[in-house]
């Protein structure tokens, strides 16, 4: 499962959050969380960062240890080609005389 995740943050524990950062960086994560990648707002105060996860577990193990320095929204997400192919095939579902599948 995708998951977009926004980490607004202080600036003021800016330097608080990287040291933590750098702790978790250094830690063994469950084989269930994959970081595909991480963005820096230029204007600074977030952060964002595409997981691929097997359970919301596995996610919780990267972030919890920032949840008391930072403001985190996480969401859903799939990939436009996903999203595009299942939205079709639901319209020609729907549009069945009978539903059928």
């Amino acid at each position: 499962m995708l998951l977009l995740d926004i980490t607004t943050f202080d600036p003021k524990n800016t330097i608080e959050l990287f040291k933590r950062w750098e702790q978790v960086e250094n830690t063994v994560f469950p084989d269930g969380l994959k970081i595909i990648n991480q963005w820096f707002d230029a204007g600074g105060g977030r952060v964002i960062t595409l997981f691929d996860v097997e359970t919301v577990k596995d996610y919780l193990a990267y972030n919890l240890p920032f949840t008391d320095l930072c403001q985190i929204d996480v969401f859903p997400v799939i990939e436009a080609e996903d999203f595009k192919n299942s939205t079709v095939y639901q319209i020609e579902r729907l549009s069945r005389p009978d539903n059928s599948q």
